[in-house]
């Protein structure tokens, strides 16, 4: 079975508060974030639809973290890159 768009957005965001939470850099953050899924993991289109994925996630009342993954899934050996 392959994930959807939606729960494909949801597991990066799951990722992305857990990591906030173990006090992670943004740069470690985005740079793991491209391993969570493979092409063969997700269902057609998902890797062209997400091709960056922009969180604005507010932490407490006065810290906001703004988290940019460009590329998350890759599609370079994905059968519809173009």
């Amino acid at each position: 079975m392959r994930i959807n768009i939606n729960e494909a957005l949801y597991i990066y965001l799951e990722y992305i508060i857990d990591a906030l939470h173990l006090h992670k850099r943004r740069r470690e953050i985005i740079a793991n974030a491209s391993k969570i899924l493979r092409p063969d993991q997700v269902m057609i289109g998902v890797p062209e639809s997400l091709r960056e994925i922009i969180f604005n996630i507010k932490i407490d009342s006065n810290q906001r973290r703004r988290i940019v993954i460009a590329e998350p899934i890759s599609s370079t050996t994905y059968i519809l890159a173009s």
